[in-house]
């Protein structure tokens, strides 16, 4: 037969073993120049030099269809030969030259056209490859992957022989053509094999006589299909053939499914003109530099990043920075290669400037460190061989080399002997073979430069110095307008935010210069919320509010400091320090104020947000005073930063707290920087060296302190608080007890004047005095600490509680107070006399010192127990301990309400897990998948039938995003509720240890559990396509059932929003009906208070009606009353007619759809059953049973109960379907949501009359 193009057959005309032989040449896993090219070059060079004039051509005999997709790892080979074009270097010109003489010996240039199979995914990308090989793959972007194609085929076809350009040269008349074909499900279940119908691409080439060979990508088949053929019909035939030959998995039967879109699309494609070599070896030379080119470029890769390869919206744009990327611009792009160093504090837009210049120079550039440059290099003159390959390499492509942080590159260097990278490198940057761009930290220039000053006098300087406030706000507003061009779909800054972000950039983090602490903050909201979608799949727009919490989680700022709509009141600050430290008002209203004028914004400049002395006996609570404020602002005391200034009194000590060494940054400094708004204790300050007190004047006057290395910390947002026990002796011999005085104040002012150098005193903002406590505030003390006692990890884990007595915390607090060492006599007290006897108790217990209460009394002291039996009595010096088992009921009921809290969890999280609801959850994200690819699509400008497709259906596009909208809304119904449910367990679980009631939690939670099984049936539904319309056949088993059953559903309908028409069996047309056929057994439609009319008849005749029904959710939920229904009346109140207390109505569905057409009217469907098989069907299993006397609603042959007076049962049927979807989900129930929502299975039993009662087991 002939094959396309009167040459060859297609390859997946060949059989397997011809396959098997393919070329040399197409081998590479990679299908792009690799190391096998490179020898194939190379064996082309020998072969040229020995005069071959068809050097390896012996090497490209065919294609390998067993080609992996392109990989990334060429890219940066191709882009570095593209870029030869771009006059980047001499080399490049002289390159050109040579291409441009071949050209006019060879002639005009030739070219091939291929036909390229472009196959649009569903998430956006695409695979291309050429249509007679669709094995040498691209996968990626449109434009990336069709540039890849152009880019392989180019250098694949450069040499390639006749035959081979041929196969991929498609002729003229070449088409695509879809082919719907059944595939078999044979893996399936028996009940749901059925043949899915896929759409084959298929590739048709004509051949001779209107002949054509059929290539099908999708199944790796070729075949040859006559004139005399339908071809649509001869390929369905081939794909089943072979399909049918095989065992298709459920994963392979996925990978036959189609693309979003396939299409056939022409590259012209350059070859090499034919020359004939001379004594010159023009084209050995070729060879030579192309695989030196090669080389260069594995060396590169092997140790560096391609920069080069930039997105579609290229990098963000810059702001005020137009000068220094002129100037660096420059010296990339001139003849001359030069080495740049970028110097600039952190964030000062380094990294930016250089991307942008990346973007500008159009020439490849590859960043790379000195871990990637080192990595692997263990063998002795490995590193170097790896320096000089790559740096070789960098000279060959004419590339950049970049060095994001030379300092991590240069300190590779180690003490012995180690790799000196910077002097590796230093020759090719003085010999000016390589362009070098690195960036250096401004602090560590002058220490970096002293060590390696040969290697920095070879670079060009560029100062990037830090933006103003105006010019960042002008680059973010760029940097936002990108990203909401580049991707639509993450997160969005309001403009009218940027203000808030640079503000509180510029007010909290000092370290970092502008624009990249605000750019970095920006990214961190972004992340931060990047999951998050909109209504419809939109983005979500970020305020104010969002930095702010953004902002309080990078920091550690509390949010009520950074809000301007959260309310600051010093009296509530007060109260809540109060809380922690007794009896020191004065200092407690100081701290207050401190954190209003922080909140304010008017704090000094160039100062710390506060100084304080705090002076006074020890143990009054200084210490535990800036432990409470670091809770308060920062939720755990461990975040206040304590110095004990007794262990800096000597020189050496000093230093390490201040200046640190050059190896080691200075404690201080080194904390202040971690975390810049912090509180500072400085405990027992007149022990410290006075080398400190010099140092701290700097501190307390100008905010900053810069350490031995060079690195300024700013105290700016520290609080800093120094302790003394000066001037403590003298008042204890006046003070008594209590310690009153009438200056106290005075009194420590004088200390601290006669201490102090006058320049220290005038940098403190406010001396506090702390005064004694009172016997009072001693037992509140005390109070404090019994109250901390109760809440630690042994007693909470072991469910105890602790009781102290006043009377037993009164003693405790006299006996353990001590007028030198104030409350912390105390606290070593309690542990000896408080804590110790409840450890003993409880330890000697074991498993039944659980879920007890201990009760603490002074020793014959007479206290009313809680109840429940003593399993322990001790008493320890004036302390008597008693150990009680919780009251029974308590006990109980605790264990029992947390038990209901779990289970109700337990519960929720189950129906989370259900299959509906999983999948309401992957339909959603599937629907969001959908928009977002339009969105992108629409973004990057679709071509040809994309194009058309997408402009065709904006109602399809409006539709989805309805119903996105729709799924979400029930989503998120359900996540609140269960999330809700959570909350309170935890909460519960706390409650349970304090010894709390639990029955609040109890009702929080039934409460939440009640609006998830709201919303759970619909959730339930939500994805069945006829959920909103039904047609019903109510037939009446006995007299007066309508009035029971049919009447109350009639009533619920317009409280439900549903319509109904109905059709009355055997009811005749009256004057005003719209026409309607009078021999029609089933009567004109009729309004629900028609009917309703026509049921409160004293007589009728009707015992059949045809119930057409629309509204939200309205099939869903009535197709489950399919079968027969029961109503067990009080015994005398049955209807008349009836046998016994019991009516039965039988429920047959018709269809799902509210409209019957002219001709369905006929339908056996549509036919009242029998009245003669009455009797039988009153007898069968039934779908629902109302007991009006139990006040119950059995569910599917009762195997679900619904406790709820039977006159609602229409009112709350959410509750009564629920029921019976969760049993539909039940393995062990034995039914079938199938059987219930199939219609074509409904129609099936109900046209076979089958038995009422097997139905209403359904």
């Amino acid at each position: 037969m002939p094959a396309p193009n009167d040459a060859e057959a297609p390859k997946g005309a060949r059989d397997e073993d011809e396959e098997d032989a393919a070329s040399d040449d197409a081998a590479s896993d990679d299908d792009v120049l690799d190391e096998g090219d490179a020898a194939s070059d190379e064996g082309d060079a020998g072969r040229e030099d020995a005069g071959s004039e068809d050097a390896g051509s012996d090497d490209d005999d065919d294609l390998d269809e067993d080609d992996d997709v392109l990989g990334e790892d060429d890219d940066a080979g191709k882009d570095a030969d593209a870029g030869k074009g771009r006059g980047a270097g001499e080399d490049e010109g002289e390159d050109e030259g040579e291409d441009e003489g071949e050209g006019k010996r060879g002639g005009a240039q030739r070219t091939t056209r291929v036909l390229l199979l472009v196959q649009e995914r569903f998430d956006g990308t695409c695979v291309m490859a050429p249509a007679a090989a669709p094995g040498l793959a691209s996968l990626g972007a449109e434009e990336e992957a069709r540039a890849e194609q152009e880019l392989f085929l180019r250098e694949y076809l450069r040499r390639a022989r006749p035959e081979l350009v041929s196969r991929l040269s498609l002729p003229e008349g070449t088409r695509l053509v879809e082919v719907g074909v059944p595939v078999p499900r044979e893996e399936l279940p028996r009940k749901l094999q059925n043949e899915t119908p896929v759409d084959f691409g298929c590739v048709v080439v004509p051949a001779t006589g209107g002949d054509a060979w059929v290539m099908v990508p999708a199944v790796g088949h070729t075949f040859y299909v006559e004139r005399r053929e339908v071809l649509e019909e001869a390929a369905r035939h081939e794909v089943r053939r072979l399909l049918a030959s095989q065992e298709l998995s459920a994963w392979e039967v996925r990978g036959l499914l189609p693309a979003r879109e396939t299409r056939l699309e022409a590259v012209e494609i350059p070859l090499e003109s034919v020359v004939k070599v001379g004594k010159g070896g023009t084209r050995a030379e070729e060879i030579a530099r192309r695989a030196r080119r090669l080389k260069a470029v594995q060396a590169l890769e092997g140790a560096a990043t391609a920069m080069h390869a930039e997105g579609r919206f290229g990098p963000p744009p810059l702001a005020g920075r137009e000068a220094e990327l002129g100037r660096l611009v420059a010296l990339l792009s001139g003849k001359e290669r030069l080495g740049v160093l970028l110097v600039g504090p952190e964030g000062s837009g380094k990294s930016a400037l250089m991307r942008e210049a990346v973007h500008r120079v159009g020439r490849p550039v590859f960043a790379t460190s000195g871990a990637q440059l080192i990595a692997g290099m263990s063998g002795f003159g490995a590193w170097q061989e790896r320096v000089f390959e790559v740096m070789e390499g960098a000279r060959e492509l004419d590339a950049v080399l970049y060095v994001e942080h030379l300092e991590d590159l240069l300190s590779t260097r180690g003490e012995e002997g180690g790799a000196d990278l910077g002097g590796a490198m230093r020759q090719f940057l003085e010999d000016g073979k390589v362009r070098f761009v690195a960036e250096v930290r401004e602090d560590r220039l002058d220490a970096l430069e002293s060590k390696h000053w040969a290697f920095f006098a070879a670079l060009s300087r560029i100062q990037v110095a830090a933006l103003s406030t105006g010019v960042t706000r002008e680059a973010l507003v760029k940097r936002v307008e990108h990203d909401a061009r580049a991707d639509t779909l993450k997160p969005q800054l309001a403009v009218e935010a940027i203000p808030a972000l640079i503000e509180l950039c510029e007010r909290y983090l000092p370290y970092a210069a502008f624009p990249g602490k605000a750019v970095r903050l920006y990214e961190d909201l972004q992340a931060l919320r990047e999951k998050e979608q909109g209504p419809g799949g939109t983005a979500i727009t970020l305020g104010r509010e969002d930095v702010y919490e953004a902002f309080s989680l990078r920091t550690g700022v509390p949010a009520f400091l950074l809000r301007e709509d959260v309310a600051l009141r010093v009296e509530e600050i007060g109260a809540r320090l109060s809380r922690s430290v007794i009896g020191q008002e004065q200092a407690v209203r100081a701290l207050a104020e401190t954190i209003a004028v922080v909140k304010a914004g008017l704090q000094p400049a160039g100062k710390p947000l506060s100084t304080f002395l705090f002076v006074g006996p020890t143990g009054v609570g200084k210490t535990e005073l800036g432990r409470a404020l670091a809770e308060l602002l920062f939720g755990s005391a461990e975040r206040m930063a304590r110095f004990d200034m007794s262990e800096f009194m000597t020189p050496d000590a000093a230093d390490r707290l201040i200046r640190g060494t050059d190896r080691d940054a200075g404690l201080l400094t080194s904390r202040v920087r971690e975390q810049p708004f912090c509180v500072i204790l400085l405990d027992e300050i007149e022990k410290a060296h006075p080398a400190v007190f010099d140092l701290l004047l700097q501190v307390c006057g100008e905010g900053r302190l810069s350490d031995a290395r060079g690195r300024t910390a700013y105290f700016h947002n520290a609080i800093v608080i120094m302790t003394s026990n000066l001037g403590a002796g003298e008042r204890r011999g006046t003070s008594g007890f209590l310690g009153g005085g009438v200056d106290l104040e005075g009194h420590y002012r004088r200390a601290v004047d006669a201490t102090f150098r006058p320049e220290m005193v005038n940098r403190i903002d406010r001396i506090v005095a702390f005064r004694p406590l009172s016997r009072g505030e001693v037992v509140k003390v005390a109070g404090v600490l019994a109250e901390r006692l109760g809440a630690r990890r042994g007693l909470v884990e072991s469910g105890a509680g602790l009781s102290v007595s006043a009377q037993a915390l009164g003693k405790l607090a006299e006996d353990g107070f001590s007028e030198v060492y104030g409350a912390r006599a105390l606290r070593r007290h309690l542990e000896e006399h408080l804590v110790a006897p409840v450890a003993r108790a409880l330890a000697g217990l074991g498993s039944a010192g659980r879920d007890v209460v201990v009760e603490v009394t002074e020793a014959g002291e007479v206290r009313e127990g809680h109840g429940g039996d003593v399993v322990h009595r001790a008493v320890s010096g004036a302390i008597e301990v008693v150990v009680r088992r919780r009251g029974r009921a308590k006990g109980s009921q605790q264990g029992f309400g947390f038990e209901e809290v779990s289970q109700i969890r337990r519960e929720v999280d189950g129906w989370m897990a259900l299959g509906p609801v999983m999948e309401l959850k992957d339909q959603m994200d599937f629907l969001l998948t959908q928009l977002n690819l339009e969105e992108r699509g629409r973004a990057r400008g679709r071509k040809g039938k994309a194009q058309e497709a997408s402009r065709a259906r904006p109602g399809e596009i409006a539709a989805m995003h309805a119903e996105h909208h729709r799924l979400q809304v029930l989503w998120e119904q359900l996540t609140k509720a269960q999330d809700e449910v959570r909350a309170v367990e935890e909460l519960a679980m706390m409650a349970l240890f304090e010894g709390e009631p639990l029955q609040p939690f109890v009702r929080e939670t039934r409460v939440a559990q009640l609006k998830m099984r709201r919303v759970l049936p619909r959730a339930m539904t939500a994805l069945l396509p006829q959920r909103d319309a039904i047609t019903l056949m109510f037939e009446e088993l006995d007299a007066g059932a309508f009035n029971v059953w049919l009447v109350p559903l009639l009533k619920a309908l317009e409280e439900r929003r549903w319509s109904a028409q109905l059709h009355l069996d055997g009811d005749k047309v009256r004057p005003d009906d719209p026409p309607w056929p009078p021999a029609r057994r089933w009567g004109p439609p009729r309004s629900v208070g028609e009917a309703l009319e026509a049921l409160a008849q004293p007589k009728r005749s009707f015992r059949n009606v045809l119930f057409r029904c629309r509204g939200a959710y309205a099939a869903a939920f009535l197709a489950l009353e399919v079968g027969l229904h029961r109503v067990v009346m009080p015994q005398g109140e049955a209807p008349d007619g009836a046998e016994d207390d019991r009516v039965h109505v039988n429920v047959q569905l018709v269809g799902f759809a509210a409209d019957i057409r002219e001709a369905e009217w006929e339908h056996r469907l549509l036919r009242p059953p029998a009245p003669g098989g009455a009797a039988g069907r009153r007898r069968g299993a039934a779908v629902r049973e109302q007991n009006q006397p139990e006040s119950t609603v059995s569910v599917a042959g009762k195997r679900g109960q619904v406790a709820m007076v039977t006159d609602l049962v229409w009112d709350r049927l959410e509750e009564v379907a629920l029921t019976h979807l969760l049993l539909l989900e039940d393995p062990d129930s034995g039914l079938d949501r199938d059987e219930v929502y199939l219609p074509s299975r409904n129609a099936t039993a109900n046209a076979t009359a089958e038995d009422a009662g097997s139905r209403g087991t359904r």
